[in-house]
């Protein structure tokens, strides 16, 4: 990771605010050209003009990032997404001065606090050094509690989650991998841990139920689907702020 991309980021404007739930410090007139999502349109018709919700983000909140890397992130570049998706919240968290604490989970459990861009270099060039082909995800439950957690990861299993903490999912999937037709006599991914690791006509729709069963097991959650790196952004902004 080049100090470039840490300085362009910043510049561009492309950080993300953590914004506490849908609480909002005051309204003020609308800045032409600020995203519309801010608009109080209630106010703004009863006054007769554009206002905005100045919101207050997330001070010196402790935010956990999980990533889940396992074999099957190597499918396409789910693991690109995966970076950027750190990459940007990352960077973000540490230049609002959030107290961050990054989980990679993969067969094993490793755990950061970084404190700067070069840690975050550190992180990812730790996550490139895994040999993914060989790694089975290790089961994991974050004991940190008041906390906004944030799980990356692409959710084709279940995974505890801490009641006592904010927990938002981030499913970063391939759109075939839902709908697999063209991958039939392919290998993909064995849901349900069965011994048969291809797919064919006879278990395709039993690949499908689980999924969507495993799916439905999130659904209480907050999760956004992200399927590339079009918009992502956009996409972390709308989730997030």
């Amino acid at each position: 990771m080049q100090k470039v991309k840490f300085k362009k980021l910043i510049l561009s404007k492309s950080l993300i605010k953590f914004y506490e739930g849908e609480d909002f410090k005051e309204l003020r007139d609308y800045i032409p050209g600020e995203d519309i999502r801010n608009i109080h349109w209630i106010s703004s018709a009863k006054h007769r003009k554009l206002l905005s919700i100045e919101r207050e983000h997330l001070k010196n909140q402790k935010i956990a990032l999980i990533l889940l890397v396992d074999k099957d992130m190597l499918f396409e570049d789910k693991l690109e997404i995966v970076k950027e998706i750190f990459y940007i919240l990352s960077v973000s968290a540490l230049f609002y001065k959030q107290k961050l604490s990054v989980y990679v989970v993969s067969d094993e459990v490793k755990m950061f606090m970084p404190k700067n861009y070069k840690d975050i270099e550190k992180i990812i060039e730790y996550i490139y050094s895994l040999d993914l082909k060989k790694v089975k995800l290790k089961d994991f439950y974050l004991k940190q509690k008041d906390s906004l957690a944030v799980y990356v990861g692409d959710f084709f299993y279940k995974i505890r989650l801490n009641p006592k903490n904010k927990n938002i999912l981030l499913f970063v999937r391939k759109k075939v991998e839902e709908n697999p037709k063209k991958l039939l006599f392919n290998s993909l991914i064995s849901i349900d841990k069965a011994k048969k690791t291809y797919l064919d006509m006879d278990n395709l729709k039993h690949y499908i139920s689980l999924l969507q069963k495993n799916d439905r097991f999130y659904k209480k959650e907050k999760s956004r689907k992200i399927y590339s790196k079009e918009n992502l952004i956009a996409i972390l902004k709308e989730t997030f702020e």
